[in-house]
């Protein structure tokens, strides 16, 4: 059997346009928020702004929210559009951008977290006033990440490994480990694993997956590409954070 390593992955900023067909706002320009990725240190008080332009050819009525990730077992994120970051503040949540026009949104913290990090969507959505209420709506939705980071002597890189979940059969398939991180950073988890057993001994490098303190994905720990025969393996794994080791666990397996 071969194992391919798995390509890192992280954090991705997402960015969505809610059009209909027929739609003619977009050919006029669009909605933009800066930066994409808003990062600082996680400390009471200001900590930077956002702007946000409309550069479309009517005027725009922009709401603004900051909301909790949820991130899926693949390591997808999405807002949690029910929720909000209670302990971040928008200078403005609501306003009307005119045509062409800008406006700087400042950004503090009233509070540090209690995990003393903090990430987020910054999600951003804008409309043409006095839209009909029935027919074909035009709305710019964009989602961008907000990430207050631990200060340094802060940081804790801590994760606690699951189960062992099959993708696949044993012959072409994937093998993977559940990770929650309980650390405060969104430094990509990964590491090395070790498969033996029927008197075999393979190595794999884990992928990277880029986690939301407090959520679950599942980390790939080796791709099979040949066959293993039918028995018990013992996969032991060494999980690892931005050169911090977060210990080893041993699973084990059994291939029918």
């Amino acid at each position: 059997m071969r194992l391919h390593n798995i390509r890192r992955s992280t954090l991705a900023t997402t960015v969505v346009m809610l059009t209909a067909a027929g739609a003619s706002l977009a050919a006029g320009g669009g909605l933009s928020v800066s930066p994409g990725i808003f990062e600082h240190v996680a400390s009471r008080g200001s900590v930077g702004s956002i702007k946000i332009s409309n550069t479309t050819s009517t005027s725009l009525a922009v709401s603004v929210a900051l909301r909790p990730w949820l991130q899926g077992r693949s390591g997808e994120v999405s807002p949690n559009r029910g929720a909000t970051l209670s302990e971040v503040r928008l200078s403005a949540s609501s306003f009307t951008l005119g045509a062409g026009s800008s406006r700087t949104v400042g950004v503090s913290l009233t509070r540090t977290p209690p995990g003393h990090s903090q990430y987020g969507a910054i999600e951003v959505a804008g409309t043409p006033p006095g839209h009909a209420a029935k027919g074909i709506n035009l709305a710019y939705r964009l989602v961008s990440s907000l990430r207050l980071d631990a200060p340094t002597g802060a940081q804790s890189f801590r994760a606690q490994p699951g189960g062992l979940i099959e993708q696949g059969s044993a012959r072409h398939g994937t093998l993977l480990l559940a990770v929650r991180n309980t650390g405060n950073t969104i430094v990509p988890i990964g590491g090395t694993a070790l498969i033996s057993g029927q008197g075999r001994s393979l190595r794999s490098t884990a992928g990277m997956k880029a986690i939301v303190p407090g959520q679950t994905v599942n980390v790939p720990l080796a791709e099979l590409l040949g066959s293993l025969p039918a028995g018990r393996y013992t996969v032991t794994v060494g999980l690892s954070q931005g050169g911090h080791g977060l210990g080893r666990v041993t699973r084990t397996i059994a291939l029918r």
